[in-house]
């Protein structure tokens, strides 16, 4: 996992944390806009795998955006979030581990 933080610390343009206790609804979505086409959005559940390019779907799907960037830590605060894993000793065999959304 280590790896993976040093590879978020160095090698992307921006990482935004949200913080484990912020209050936004979890979902796995993903939204695709277009230049000179219509926005798409992917929804993945449970049970089914979704793309959608209703405009009601797509507003909802920015808002929920809009309520990360929000809620998130800002650039610096995230990167330096990143750097205490980074950094923390690994002898409590016990620790669950971070919780990062």
């Amino acid at each position: 996992m280590e790896d993976q933080y040093l590879r978020l610390l160095f090698n992307v343009h921006m990482v935004r944390i949200v913080p484990e206790d912020a209050p936004v609804i979890a979902s796995s979505c993903t939204l695709w806009e277009y230049e000179k086409a219509m926005p798409v959005t992917f929804i993945e559940a449970d049970l089914v795998n979704v793309f959608v390019q209703d405009p009601g779907a797509i507003i909802r799907t920015r808002m929920l955006f809009d309520r990360l960037a929000e809620v998130a830590l800002d650039e610096e605060q995230s990167r330096r979030k990143l750097a205490e894993y980074v950094g923390r000793s690994r002898e409590d065999l016990d620790d669950p581990g971070t919780c990062m959304a």
